[in-house]
């Protein structure tokens, strides 16, 4: 980052950074100073303030020239012989346009750029003994100064070495923008005369003469990269010393090189500093982080410039202040470094350019002090500062600046403009000044240190700037402006004259152009009212006319004598004066009066303004006609001794008599204030309403005597005020306090009539929706602003007005405000408008006319539009077309057209800060609204913990920072886990973080000092604050924030609070790569050994020494019970010692060995990750992340961020938010591939996008969009430059790969691992992990050959790399799925083998990811063992999934699950731990968004009670969940969970005989005929269910002898028993029901005994073989029921607690374990 900067760019950050937090001492220091004597400490201290203050003067002195240096006191002009060097930069313009289309940040980079070009040249001029006059933008000028050791001859010399110095190194320079820049100098010499002008308070200088106008004249004449040389100049050299070019002009030759008899006329001593600077430079200032450099680096460092040094040694600083302005001083005093000055800064900037008649050169001296002086006295009372004083580069060009740190103001743009004006008024007055020009722009701009570290200027720079200047040359003696300054003035558009279109310089788009001449009144001209009805200020105008009747019937509110309006500039104050007029009864008098900023300065202006009515005064009064019209008032009343008086206020001369001459200054006063009185009330002798407009230019003599128009009972008074301004005099604030004056504060109008507002000052009756928009978002709701937006708008053509009729502007979408607020309607008129139009009910109190036509409102009103909208507009054309304002091609919105109010008082309170505080605040703002302590003082770089804590206690005080409630018993996280308030509802300051730990050095503070989650009260403050950072600053400040995540991110307690291995980078699992290197062979087996005995011997005990259920949850849900299938387990545990995956192979003999062990499985019984919030901690940590490394610009990590981010967001269901990340991360790879220009990496940027497109299709899966999934898993693999084979390739590369398994898993394991490196392992894991995807998506499509492929190919890769543990568990999940769906048991239980062992080989800390991949490996290992009817073991290592997935709230994975988890259970009869598994799938299902759960929970118990008898949920429950949740099963992720719910409903119903229930029921039952091998094991378990309802629907039909019925039901059974059986040979758990029914079937049908007996042998040796308990219990009951050999309670018991008032309860079945089977009817001829 620091390659960007030059050596003054270098010093000020590195001073910034590193220094201003380490300003206080350490305690260490403390302590070790404590041990001096008193009188040691008072040296130290008087050394420290020497030390401060010659560094003060050295910051100081770098600033200006050496010749004010040298004649600092000396304000005589004084000549003096010199060469001057002029240098322009050229392409500065176009550079300036290019770096404008960045937005804030461009610039910021323009002014890195400039700066580290010019800051070179300027230090090749100090190398040759040149000073540094001035600066000027882009420009410079350097004078050669002739002494009495240098003589003319050297002087030029010098320039000239220099002049070709520069343009060999110097002379081209491609900017990262691709603009070339390129400087032309100009060479002259001759006598000058240099001048001090100001005062003591104010001081600058000059330097005018011929030489200066020669070298500017040169300049112009000469083109990028030509040195032009005068002949003033050239003539004082040899000829052959110097290779020239003559142009032509006999005047100015082109310097081309050095001639044959060149020679140096540098000194020794001159080279010896060049040398020491540049061995300085090269080290750069931070190699040492004290807070001042030593005495050899400081002599090193200033020996280029002495003049310095002098200024230490004289002590110059107090002399020195008043050639710096005051921000820039006051930064030095305060022992701030200068880089704190450089921001983005919104100011803004008056150009002044005076041209003056031919004078000589001292007069030109002399009209430059009258001119600053002259302006200084005016910008000093205007808050503003001048920068800039130069002839060099136009004629004498003033700059002055408005918004600087510490003068920023709300009306800065209005104080510019009517500074401009008086300073154009004032230098147009002077002797000798032919004309005047001043341009105003406002707008981002960087404030802030220019050039280099020994000779600098702070000055302002920017595309805003630049226009000032363009505007000041090109329109000729006016004062103009640019749009912005016009929108924030907040002075009415009459100001302002709209200028025609000149070209300007570099600037494309300049908008429109304004001459600002202050509008005068004319207080005899009544003005109008508007026609338009005022919106938003119903409370307002219903308080006047309160305090009027109170006025005028003289009740106890009839105290207050005026009614005063106050608000900012242009909020409507005069509009609401004038509706306060209008709306005045006729009955009473009412006069208006408008003062005017001119009447401010006349004595007494505002009373005769006030009298000028009453009297029927005009400005054509004469004296005498005066005297008579007051006279005639007062006649009646002797008050002729005092009539005189009134001479200074009306301009009469009425004769002064003795007594009155006699008087004293106070009894004058009381005389006029008594005669003012009497005169009021003879003039306001009946009820009169006086309106003041303005009041804030009340004179100082009107205010004297104002308060008396109070006593007059006859007149009651409203008036208009600004808010307290600079425009308020003391007087008139004392004033306005008396207690007879009511005051209200206008606030800003509501969004809901802004458009209104903005079509009456368009006069339209619509505007577009992108107009509204603008209006309300960058507002503020001041009417002032949309006013003088919408015209600068139509003026820039950015709007149109454009007729249309209602139909086109109902087709264009426009926003028309309603009828009542576009005319004055009456309230009748009002109310049926808000009836009809807009449904509103009636007013409480309303006593108008009542509609009772409300009915017919739908029907009549268009016709209501119609005929209203067309009469009461008289606007509209006999073609019936409206005026509306629409957008044009070029409308586009600018961030300088937002309301700049509020951005002003927010940089006023920050300038207040100390630059420690501010600080604070700008690294605050770096990290977002809300931020963590520690992360703040971790990128403050600050130490002293006590001053960190009093800045926070400041910034709480004065409401800019606030808690945010933190929760810090979560040690080392803080996560955020109140809730979080409004923050301007915190009245007073206060912290509300918990578990707060508060440093003992902050003991005696508040506690909200030690605040550790902070939030900024207003998110505008933080903005402001963060676009007053420069891109250096914003760069630097990210990196720390992202060093700081990086580093110190911790995981939650429950997963031991340690810090995350690896914020960025891909994650490898240590043990896996060792043993795939082969790194330590037998240590890396030893660990293996060891860690598998070791875990096997501790978890053997806690899982198996009870029953299965204390292995399946912690929750102790579940009864313990000793099980034969315990017993078994540990008879066949193996001791596994002799096992190592790496060396050896899972031979034949030991996979029978493992087979039955359950000692192989691992439970992760220790990991419990219930309360983990490790998955919020680093979605909130990705999130600022990104914030932080696009700040940054690391685009790497910011793409490892957004693909991490977007993961963790796809894990947690926010799809949206996960897709935006990788579109973003797309985005940031464009920008990568378009600046990246190294060939070498494209194949990693290949890599990267190949990761993005693998996640967007895992996010596109887990949305269900599997055809738009697959494109993007494609897309991936064609990133990886691979092609997904098809056909023989594709069975082929099958093949080889189950070879290559089958040897890798049975002989040689190392097979299946390659030597990789980091690269090659990263490409893999990925390519795995895509693969994975891709194989799901195949899965679901049931495309299983394809699924087939891409699973090996994924299991090859993955065992390749043998890196990451997820990726493999994933591969081997996948490869299971397949080869089970295929009935290869023999690849199931070696992948099984395997992937249980390697489960055993992860002895690292497992964190929640880990434990999801074990638990989908785990869930597919036990949907296979089921498949396999191992029920024993699948029982086990469901309980085992269940835990998992509890522990991690994987409801996803778990939910398909748990229903054959209840229907094994169910099955063995582990009733005492079906209850438990139940409320778990209830409380998963709640976790769900989806409702597939909760309809297979629902599924279940009514399974429950099928199988049973016994009721957990009746079937009503069921019915009305149906009811209730219907529209939302639409869509459900599991279809299998409706189809289940249809056929046991269907089923239901059939077995209690409920047949038109039933009826209902089976038109939602799925056709299973078609059933076949692919289809899932939920489906085939619903598949029998509906089997057994079509038998039983059969039986029915039989007894009905219903003979069409029955055979269209048989051959439906026939075709469905046939798919089952097609489907039973991957799923042979469904063998013992499938020959059950068979069983029935054929007894139903043949009624053949041994065929039935055959069946159902043949069932039962299925269920005892797969020990399906609960299936054995029924095929005997239904052999009893068919033999007659049942009690009839025993037949009936299904069907009687099936019945809603006897059934019975699931508790009863878990006490007894007796079971009320079913009993399967037979047909009534049997």
């Amino acid at each position: 980052m620091m390659e960007g900067l030059n050596m003054l760019g270098q010093e000020e950050y590195i001073w910034a950074m590193k220094e201003c937090s380490h300003r206080d001492e350490t305690e260490a220091q403390k302590a070790r100073e404590s041990k001096y004597s008193a009188h040691v400490q008072l040296l130290i201290k008087k050394s420290k303030y020497s030390m401060g203050v010659e560094n003060q003067t050295k910051v100081v002195a770098s600033l200006v020239p050496d010749e004010v240096i040298y004649h600092i006191n000396d304000y005589r002009r004084k000549k003096y012989d010199a060469c001057f060097l002029f240098g322009d930069v050229s392409g500065f313009t176009e550079l300036c346009e290019k770096y404008s289309t960045m937005g804030t940040s461009g610039t910021s980079r323009m002014t890195q750029t400039l700066n580290k070009y010019l800051g070179s040249m300027v230090q090749e001029v100090l190398c040759h003994d040149g000073d540094i006059l001035k600066f000027s933008g882009d420009a410079f000028i350097a004078s050669f100064k002739c002494t009495e050791s240098e003589s003319m001859r050297d002087a030029v010399h010098g320039a000239m070495d220099c002049a070709l110095v520069i343009q060999k190194n110097y002379g081209s320079y491609l900017t990262d923008m691709g603009v070339v820049i390129r400087v032309k100098l100009a060479i002259s010499a001759g006598p000058a005369v240099f001048g001090l002008i100001g005062n003591k308070n104010n001081t600058h200088y000059v330097v005018v003469g011929q030489p200066i106008r020669e070298v500017k004249a040169a300049e112009h004449i000469s083109t990028a990269g030509d040195i032009m040389v005068t002949t003033a100049a050239y003539k004082h050299v040899n000829a052959n010393e110097y290779i020239v070019e003559a142009i032509g002009d006999n005047i100015h030759v082109k310097l081309i090189g050095v001639g044959h008899n060149w020679r140096s006329i540098q000194k020794n001593i001159h080279q010896q500093r060049v040398d020491q600077a540049q061995d300085y430079f090269s080290l750069g200032s931070d190699s040492s982080d004290s807070d001042s450099l030593s005495e050899t680096q400081e002599i090193d460092e200033y020996t280029l410039r002495p003049a310095v040094n002098t200024a230490v040694q004289q002590k110059m600083k107090e002399a020195l202040k008043r050639y710096i302005i005051a921000p820039v001083m006051k930064t030095i005093t305060m022992n701030e470094p200068l880089e704190f000055l450089c921001e983005m800064r919104q100011a803004t900037t008056v150009f002044i350019n005076v041209v003056s008649y031919p004078l000589p050169d001292e007069k030109t001296v002399i009209l430059a002090n009258e001119t600053y002086t002259a302006v200084c006295s005016v910008v000093e009372k205007k808050n503003g500062c001048v920068n800039k004083v130069s002839f060099f580069d136009k004629d004498m060009m003033l700059v002055v600046i408005f918004g600087l740190r510490g003068f920023k103001h709300e009306l800065e743009c209005q104080m510019a403009l009517r500074c401009a004006r008086e300073c154009h008024t004032a230098i147009s007055h002077l002797p000798g000044v032919a004309s005047t020009s001043i341009g105003v722009t406002t707008g981002k701009t960087y404030c802030g240190v220019f050039g280099h570290t020994l000779r600098r200027e702070y000055t302002v720079i920017g595309l805003i700037v630049n226009k000032a200047a363009r505007l000041m040359m090109a329109y000729k003696n006016k004062v103009t402006c640019d749009k912005a300054t016009f929108l924030h003035s907040k002075l009415e558009a009459n100001n302002f004259i709209l200028q025609d279109y000149v070209p300007l310089k570099g600037i494309s788009r300049p908008g429109p152009v304004y001459e600002f001449v202050e509008a005068d009144i004319d207080h005899d001209v009544i003005q109008k009212i508007d026609a338009c009805p005022l919106l938003g200020r119903n409370d307002e105008l219903k308080l006047y006319h309160m305090m009027f009747e109170a006025w005028k019937t003289g009740t106890n509110q009839g105290r207050y004598k005026m009614l005063l309006v106050k608000s900012e500039s242009r909020q409507g104050k005069t509009r609401l004066l004038d509706e306060f007029v209008y709306t005045t009864p006729d009955k009473t008098s009412v006069y208006k009066i408008t003062l005017t900023r001119k009447d401010n300065n006349r004595p007494y202006r505002a009373i005769e303004l006030i009298f000028r009515f009453p009297l029927n005064l005009t400005k054509e009064s004469t004296t005498k006609d005066k005297e008579g019209k007051i006279l005639k008032k007062l006649q009646a009343l002797k008050v002729n001794d005092v009539l005189c008086a009134l001479n200074d206020v009306f301009g009469v001369n009425f004769k002064k008599s003795e007594f009155y001459m006699s008087l004293n200054a106070g009894d004058k006063l009381s005389a006029l204030r008594k005669l003012i009185t009497t005169l009021a009330r003879a003039c306001f002798s009946k009820m009169w309403i006086l309106a003041i407009d303005d009041c804030e230019f009340i004179d100082i003599w009107s205010c004297s005597i104002f308060n008396a128009l109070f006593e007059v009972e006859k007149l009651f008074i409203v008036g208009t005020m600004i808010i307290d301004t600079f425009d308020v005099s003391a007087p008139v604030k004392r004033v306005m306090k008396d207690t007879r004056i009511k005051e209200i504060i206008l606030k800003p109008i509501r969004r809901l009539y802004l458009a209104a507002i903005a079509c009456h000052i368009l006069d339209v009756y619509g505007i577009s929706p992108e107009l509204e928009n603008v209006i309300q978002t960058r507002s503020n709701g001041s009417p002032g602003w949309i006013e003088s937006y919408l015209i600068c708008s139509h003026q820039d053509k950015s709007l149109k007005i454009v007729k249309a009729t209602l139909l086109e502007v109902h087709k264009l979408g426009l926003v028309c405000p309603p009828l009542y607020m576009m005319a004055r309607l009456t309230k009748e008129e009002a109310h049926m408008w808000q009836t009809v139009m807009e449904e509103r009910t009636l007013p409480a109190g309303y006593t108008g006319q009542v509609d009772h036509w409300e009915r017919y409102i739908d029907s009549c009103r268009d016709a209501y539009l119609n005929i209203v909208v067309r009469g009461r507009m008289e606007a509209i054309d006999k073609d019936g077309k409206l005026p509306v304002c629409v957008i044009s091609e070029t409308f586009s919105v600018s961030d300088n057209d937002n309301e700049l109010s509020l951005d002003a008082i927010i940089l006023k309170t920050f300038d207040s800060l100390s630059y420690y505080e501010q600080l604070l605040v700008k690294c605050g703002a770096i990290l977002g609204n809300q931020f963590f302590r520690t992360m703040l003082f971790y990128v403050m770089s600050a130490e002293d913990k006590r001053k960190f804590a009093l800045a926070v206690q400041k910034l709480f005080d004065i409401k800019v920072l606030t808690c945010a409630k933190g929760d810090f018993y979560e040690e080392g996280t803080g996560v955020f886990s109140q809730r979080l308030l409004n923050p301007a509802l915190e009245l007073q300051p206060a912290c509300h973080c918990r578990g707060l730990i508060i440093p003992n050095v902050c003991m005696d503070l508040p506690k909200y000092a030690s605040c550790g989650y902070l939030q900024f009260r207003s998110s505008m403050f933080r903005n402001i604050t963060y676009n007053l950072l420069t891109d250096n600053q914003k760069k630097e400040f990210h990196h720390r924030a992202m060093n700081y995540l990086e580093r110190e991110t911790n995981k939650c307690n429950s997963c031991g609070g340690r810090y995350f291995e690896n914020i960025f980078g891909a994650k490898h699992d240590k043990e896996l790569v060792a043993i795939r290197i082969n790194e330590k062979k037998l240590e890396a087996a030893t660990r293996w050994h060891g860690s598998t005995t070791e875990t096997i011997s501790t978890e053997r005990s806690s899982v198996h020494s009870g029953s299965i259920s204390e292995i399946s949850t912690g929750s102790g849900r579940f009864s313990r019970k000793k099980s034969a299938m315990s017993e078994r387990s540990r008879a066949s545990s193996v001791d596994i010692k002799s096992i190592a995956v790496s060396e050896q192979a899972f031979g034949m003999s030991m996979m029978k060995r493992l087979r039955d062990s359950y000692s192989l499985t691992r439970t992760f019984s220790r990991e419990d990750f219930t309360d983990c919030r490790c998955n919020l901690i680093l979605s909130t940590t990705y999130a600022q992340l990104i914030e932080h490394c696009n700040g940054a610009g690391e685009l790497y990590k910011l793409i490892e961020a957004l693909l991490e981010y977007s993961r963790i967001n796809i894990i947690s269901t926010n799809f949206p938010l996960a897709l935006k990340s990788l579109n973003e991360a797309l985005d940031a790879l464009q920008r990568i591939e378009a600046a990246d220009t190294v060939k070498e990496n494209v194949w990693k940027l290949s890599l990267i996008s190949a990761k993005i497109y693998s996640l967007a299709g895992f996010c596109l899966l887990e949305m269900g969009y599997l055809d738009q999934a697959e494109v993007e898993l494609r897309k991936a693999l064609s990133k990886y430059e691979i092609t997904f084979p098809r056909g023989v390739h594709r069975q082929m590369k099958v093949f080889h790969y189950k070879v290559k398994h089958y040897i890798g898993f049975h002989f040689f394991p190392r097979l299946l691992m390659k030597p990789l490196d980091y690269w090659g392992t990263l490409y893999s894991n990925n390519l795995s992990e895509c693969l994975s995807h891709l194989c799901i998506v195949f899965v679901y499509k049931k495309k299983w050959r394809r699924a087939e492929m891409a699973a090996t190919w994924s299991l090859t890769r993955a065992l390749g790399s043998f890196s990451d543990f997820r990726v493999i568990c994933t591969a081997c999940a996948n490869m299971i799925r397949v080869a089970q769906h295929y009935a290869n048991w023999k690849l199931c239980l070696h992948l099984e083998m395997y992937s249980l062992q390697m489960c055993r080989l992860k002895a690292s800390a497992v964190d929640v990811e880990d434990l999801r991949s074990v638990a989908q490996l785990y869930g597919v290992i036990f949907s296979s063992r089921i498949k396999q009817m191992h029920m024993e073991r699948a029982i086990h290592m469901g309980y085992i999934v269940l835990r998992i997935c509890s522990s991690i709230r994987a409801h996803k994975i778990i939910l398909p699950l748990l229903p054959h988890l209840v229907r094994v259970l169910m099955k063995g009869k582990h009733f005492s731990n079906l209850y438990g598994v139940l409320k778990d799938m209830y409380d998963f299902s709640e976790m769900d968004i989806d409702i597939s759960g909760k309809i297979w929970y629902y599924d279940e118990c009514l399974c429950l009670h099928i199988e049973t008898g016994y009721t957990l949920l009746t079937y009503c429950n069921c019915e009305h969940f149906y009811k209730m949740e219907s529209e939302s099963w639409v869509g459900v992720r599991d279809p299998d969970a409706k189809k289940r719910f249809f056929a046991v409903m269907w089923l239901w119903c059939l077995r209690n005989e409920q047949w038109e229930e039933a009826l209902i029921w089976s038109e939602e039952v799925d056709d299973f005929t078609s059933i076949t091998l692919e289809d899932t094991l939920s489906n085939k378990f619903s598949a029998m269910y509906v089997l057994e309802g079509l038998l039983l629907y059969l039986v029915y039909k039989v007894d009905r002898h219903n003979t069409v019925s029955l055979y269209r039901v048989w051959a439906h059974i026939d075709k469905l028993i046939k798919a089952l059986e097609k489907a039973s040979k991957t799923a042979e758990i469904m063998l013992p029901r499938l020959y059950h029914l068979k069983a029935y079937y054929s007894f139903i049908t043949t009624n053949k005994v041994e065929t039935v007996h055959k069946l159902l042998d043949t069932a039962t040796s299925y269920a005892q073989k797969h020990k399906d308990l609960l299936e054995e219990e029924w095929i005997e009951h239904s052999k009893k029921a068919w033999n007659n050999q049942l009690p009839a309670a025993v037949v009936d018991f299904w069907k009687d607690h099936s019945d809603p008032d006897n059934l019975a309860p699931f508790d009863d079945i878990a006490m007894n374990q007796k079971i009320g089977f079913f009993t399967l009817p037979t047909p009534q001829y049997m």
